[in-house]
């Protein structure tokens, strides 16, 4: 793919912000532009390389593509957050403005609350807390500010890394190559040209072919949401440094709430505070080192509301592949299975064999099944 196309990519969706508070319909609209650019951009063909194992092949079989955490693959960088400590810093020193703790602090009555707290707390509730907030003088009052940016100052940094983290372990996707004829990407992830790949079919919009349950015959209840892009490759790491000032304000007024006792308050928090950028995870997520650049990678991103989705390492998204690809020194036996499964399957099955040429390029011989 040109490098054009890819800053064109990383124009459009560098330029996107997609609040959490805005409606789906709305959301799908905002992002149309990217869903555009990146059907224009998409190869007929993306693959996938893999190890020969029992379970790859009965993830072949079954149609299934297992997405994996960004903790989980092999660059250190993948998925971890990048801040700037200044600007952090900055914004820190900002918070302690006396006259701005004031001004939140000097409430006259319940009715100067906004409405949107109110809605959501009992009225006698908010009475006590504002008569304990009415009740503090000035020296209280420029105490607490004092306290409270040592309390920032004291969680900041660990709490930045127990985020970083989170983000790792919940940004979940599945990787494909536009070339199948790297012998590079054969002998990295197809376990130096023994194993197999396998072609897919992202063009359409058809990322997934599971809008039901098959078992239940009805509508799903946990449907898988996808969407696929291409990586940008880059020789400095994608500033998320606003992302973690709001991961870190979402933890802090959270903790705050508990120590006041409203314990079940995340409902609450979303709502008065969004995540400004819902697609934020995929822009650090399909950011990475100039190093991986022969590997032309893109990646399937997928979510859903699964209470489990979060906290199992690894998902499964349904989808066929339209043919498979075996390594050059496979084994006999895992070429006959494979090419079984293509022959069950109905799709076209390919084996990789040296060029002849001068150039370093293997190149895929249709096989007859």
């Amino acid at each position: 793919m040109k490098d054009s196309r890819i800053r064109e990519f990383e124009k459009i969706l560098e330029g996107i912000r997609v609040p959490a508070n805005m409606g789906m319909e709305q959301q799908a609209q905002l992002m149309k532009p990217i869903s555009d650019i990146v059907e224009e951009m998409l190869p007929s063909r993306l693959y996938r390389f893999r190890q020969c194992s029992e379970r790859n092949f009965d993830a072949v079989y079954k149609d299934q593509i297992w997405v994996s955490r960004g903790s989980d693959v092999n660059d250190d960088y993948d998925t971890c957050l990048y801040y700037d400590n200044k600007k952090i810093n900055e914004w820190l020193k900002s918070l302690h403005d006396e006259k701005f703790y004031l001004k939140i602090l000097n409430l006259k009555s319940t009715q100067s609350i906004p409405k949107l707290i109110r809605d959501f707390f009992p009225a006698q509730e908010l009475e006590k807390r504002l008569t304990i907030i009415q009740q503090l003088s000035q020296h209280d009052i420029e105490k607490f500010a004092f306290d409270f940016k040592q309390y920032i100052q004291d969680n900041l940094s660990k709490k930045l890394e127990e985020i970083t983290a989170l983000i790792q372990q919940g940004v979940k996707f599945a990787c494909f190559s536009e070339n199948i004829s790297s012998a590079m990407m054969w002998g990295h992830y197809a376990e130096n040209g023994t194993g197999f790949a396998l072609g897919y079919d992202f063009r359409a919009g058809k990322l997934n072919n599971c809008p039901e349950c098959d078992k239940l015959e009805k509508e799903c209840l946990y449907p898988m949401l996808c969407h696929i892009y291409p990586i940008i490759y880059n020789n400095k790491r994608y500033d998320a440094t606003e992302y973690a000032m709001y991961m870190f304000q979402y933890w802090l007024l959270s903790d705050v709430l508990c120590k006041c006792g409203f314990v079940n308050n995340s409902q609450w928090i979303n709502i008065v505070m969004p995540c400004p950028d819902n697609s934020m995870l995929s822009k650090i997520a399909i950011h990475k080192s100039s190093e991986w650049k022969p590997e032309k990678e893109w990646r399937l991103f997928c979510s859903n509301n699964s209470p489990n989705f979060f906290y199992e390492p690894h998902s499964v998204v349904k989808k066929n592949s339209v043919a498979i690809y075996l390594g050059r020194k496979i084994s006999s036996i895992n070429e006959k299975i494979l090419k079984d499964i293509a022959r069950e399957k109905g799709i076209e099955c390919y084996k990789m064999e040296l060029n002849k040429s001068q150039v370093y390029k293997l190149k895929p011989v249709k096989q007859e099944l």
